[in-house]
């Protein structure tokens, strides 16, 4: 596989042993400020080092590394045997697949397999890169095969298949437009000027979006949860670095879409904040059975406002006077 000319200090043969355990260790003395992407490269070929306390060493920094830090590296142009390694390693997170099939270093073997076997948000990100389908028709092929892809979405694709006679000559790709450091680096003290970084967003095609809800920093964030394409508002929580505080201004908004608060209803870290808890059974664009699920754990004082609430549906507000009458019983 290739490597950057500046990492082969590193990794070339005959560099010394203990110079390549510092550098499995991610030891600041050799590796200084390295940017994710090189590191999760440096970890991964040194995985492979005929020394076994090397090798061990990379794996298991490989291994701590954290997934914040991992999608970030995946924002650059991987080798496609790094992010093989990496889908091997996350295969059930969201952020690591959709990051995987986004990134041009990928190889076609894999993309056709996640395509076909993904879940649905990677299926979905995919269907819409229109320009990746007219140049690769097995994707598509692969993608009405997935069974989580919609029957609606199925027929669109099906229908491309059929009736597409220039498969193969998509539109040029053009090149991603470059985004703003301060909207990548979460402990950015510059707050970005709010309408140039709403115009450079607007610019963005989808796949640019994706990948800044999720790696871009709070302010990027709070633009994007937004969003009306629902596959990039949703990226946005799967975004290791999402906070609390955010996923708490999504379950009080009444403007956040039901898939927003499905997501969070299936977040069970998430659901451990009371306040999290109670703002989605407040919320009337929860979907219903997951507030009936919720409302055994809310407090009598919070119990009785939801009995009396007229924003949230009837028959969560009934069963809430219920729950409260049957404790006064008691």
């Amino acid at each position: 596989m290739k490597v950057k000319r500046s990492l082969l200090k590193l990794l070339a043969n005959g560099v010394p042993t203990d110079l390549k355990l510092k550098a499995a260790s991610l030891d600041p003395e050799v590796t200084g400020l390295m940017e994710p992407d090189d590191a999760v490269t440096v970890l991964f070929v040194l995985g492979y080092d005929a020394d076994e306390a090397v090798s061990r060493a990379a794996v298991k920094s490989l291994q701590d590394y954290s997934i914040s830090q991992k999608v970030m590296a995946m924002e650059q142009r991987l080798e496609p045997a790094v992010i093989k390694r990496l889908i091997e390693m996350h295969p059930d997170n969201d952020a690591i697949l959709i990051m995987a099939v986004l990134n041009t270093g990928i190889d076609e073997k894999t993309l056709l397999r996640l395509a076909g076997t993904g879940p649905e948000e990677v299926a979905n990100v995919l269907a819409e890169d229109i320009d990746l389908l007219g140049r690769m028709p097995a994707l598509v092929e692969a993608l009405v095969k997935n069974p989580v892809i919609q029957r609606t979405l199925k027929a669109s694709l099906n229908a491309m298949a059929s009736s597409s006679t220039q498969a193969g000559q998509g539109a040029p790709v053009s090149a991603p437009l470059p985004v703003p450091k301060d909207l990548m680096d979460e402990k950015s003290l510059v707050r970005p000027d709010e309408q140039n970084m709403y115009r450079m967003i607007l610019e963005m095609k989808m796949a640019q979006k994706l990948k800044l809800a999720l790696t871009g920093n709070k302010s990027a964030r709070e633009i994007l949860v937004k969003d009306s394409n629902r596959l990039v508002s949703s990226a946005v929580l799967k975004n290791p670095r999402v906070t609390e505080d955010e996923v708490l201004r999504v379950a009080n908004s009444k403007g956040a879409s039901e898939e927003l608060l499905r997501s969070i209803g299936r977040n069970k870290e998430w659901l451990k904040n009371y306040n999290v808890r109670l703002g989605m059974i407040a919320n009337p664009k929860t979907p219903l059975t997951i507030s009936m699920k919720l409302l055994d754990t809310l407090n009598e004082k919070d119990l009785a406002k939801i009995s009396k609430s007229k924003n949230i549906a009837s028959v969560l507000a009934s069963s809430a006077r219920r729950k409260v009458e049957a404790k006064e019983k008691k």
